[in-house]
């Protein structure tokens, strides 16, 4: 169905978009690119814009007769996960939020794990939207088994950042640790959204309702 096929190219846009607002996000963190962040969160509108015409495509097909199940399962699916990306899209303008906010401070640490969670969220939201858009189901659980490890390391990030706030003295500092644990679980987060999608495909393509 060309409706269909326009929603899932729609859809897939939006992931893209929210994709590189993310990676421009850590960019702006890491290399303390105060204007790139500044495009981060200019750039949220247009995200939720893009969630708007999702809906509104949605809402038009719904009001047609005699859709076939498939194509009713995947619209509200789609509606559904356009709002895990919309929540995706906050977080990146969160972080640019927090890296404009840090602007005139020095990083109490080097940035070293916290990128590595990003890589990690990143390429589940990647790979998620490609088994999505594919219809691949075994590719949808091999994201959804990567969760834990994103846990795991959101853990360690909050497990140093605990330890490190109790040698820190200096307020600014210790605001600062509370900064980037906030940044990690948005981070995370983000990882849930992407098992989001995976459970969905799952669900779409097999039946089974799965729980990662």
């Amino acid at each position: 169905m060309e409706q269909l096929d326009q929603l899932m190219a729609e859809f897939l846009q939006m992931g893209e978009d929210v994709e590189k607002v993310v990676n421009r996000s850590i960019e702006a963190l890491v290399k303390r690119n105060y204007q790139d962040a500044l495009k981060v969160i200019n750039e949220d509108d247009l995200i939720d814009n893009r969630q708007i015409v999702i809906e509104e495509k949605i809402a038009k097909l719904l009001s047609e007769n005699n859709l076939p199940r498939k194509t009713l399962r995947t619209s509200l699916s789609i509606l559904k996960l356009a709002n895990d990306l919309e929540r995706v899209g906050d977080y990146a303008t969160n972080i640019a939020e927090i890296v404009l906010e840090l602007k005139n401070e020095e990083y109490i640490k080097p940035l070293i794990h916290i990128p590595q969670l990003a890589s990690l969220a990143l390429n589940m939201l990647e790979v998620s939207l490609k088994a999505f858009v594919e219809g691949n189901s075994d590719l949808a659980e091999a994201v959804c088994r990567k969760d834990e490890n994103a846990d795991n390391m959101y853990e360690e990030i909050y497990d140093e950042l605990s330890l490190l706030l109790t040698d820190l003295k200096d307020v600014k500092a210790a605001r600062q640790a509370i900064r980037f644990h906030m940044i990690a679980r948005f981070l995370e987060r983000i990882a849930d959204h992407a098992t989001n999608i995976g459970e969905e495909t799952i669900l779409i393509n097999t039946g089974k309702r799965v729980k990662y």
